[in-house]
């Protein structure tokens, strides 16, 4: 009878001992759940703040100002790039007191880059202070032939130029290039008359 009773006793003690295991786990797991869920919840932040930025260092643009008369590798270096700060520096420029006094170096220009794309786009102006109009050029890769059009195809940097009276287009055009709308910018730019198009001297 005693060792029927500590059998029982025992078998007892086992299944209140899994059962108190068992609820333990139970108990425990919504704070894991939780946990889990704050762990998935700061990755996903994590990520997000990763993406943008690299997107945000790969986007960067730079930007430099060329005053009449300077050589042609003469550059004002400026530093990064933003739309609004273009905007703000094309407004500001005295483009008209800048027009025609190149002496054969550079008209006025502000340049912006991107080296994500290997493009660069620019804003120059030709004519006098009583009548000028805007250059807006583009500079990026391209495939040609060499040797006058019968060679191999070799990848160059090439330069076209358009011609504009409406400063709003230079604007225009500009945003589109900050905000990486190239195929637009290009559709936009091809409605402008040509002012020039050749291989970059760089």
């Amino acid at each position: 009878m005693t060792t029927k009773y500590n059998k029982s006793l025992k078998q007892e003690n086992l299944q209140l001992a899994v059962f108190t295991a068992f609820n333990t786990l139970v108990n425990y797991k919504f704070p894991l759940s939780k946990a889990l869920a704050l762990n998935m919840r700061n990755s996903i932040i994590l990520i997000i703040l990763l993406t943008w930025t690299i997107n945000v260092v790969a986007n960067t643009f730079t930007y430099d100002i060329q005053k009449a008369g300077y050589d042609f590798e003469q550059y004002d270096l400026k530093g990064e790039a933003t739309y609004p700060l273009f905007v703000k520096e094309f407004r500001a420029y005295p483009w008209k007191d800048q027009v025609g006094l190149s002496n054969e170096g550079t008209e006025p220009t502000i340049s912006v880059k991107s080296k994500t794309v290997g493009t660069d786009l620019f804003v120059s102006v030709v004519g006098n202070a009583g009548e000028f109009a805007y250059l807006i050029g583009i500079v990026k890769p391209k495939k040609i032939k060499s040797f006058f059009g019968l060679g191999k195809m070799k990848e160059v940097r090439w330069v076209t130029i358009y011609v504009t009276e409406k400063s709003s287009d230079v604007e225009d055009t500009f945003n589109l290039f900050f905000n990486m709308q190239l195929n637009k910018l290009d559709a936009n730019l091809k409605e402008l008359p040509i002012f020039l198009e050749q291989e970059a001297a760089n």
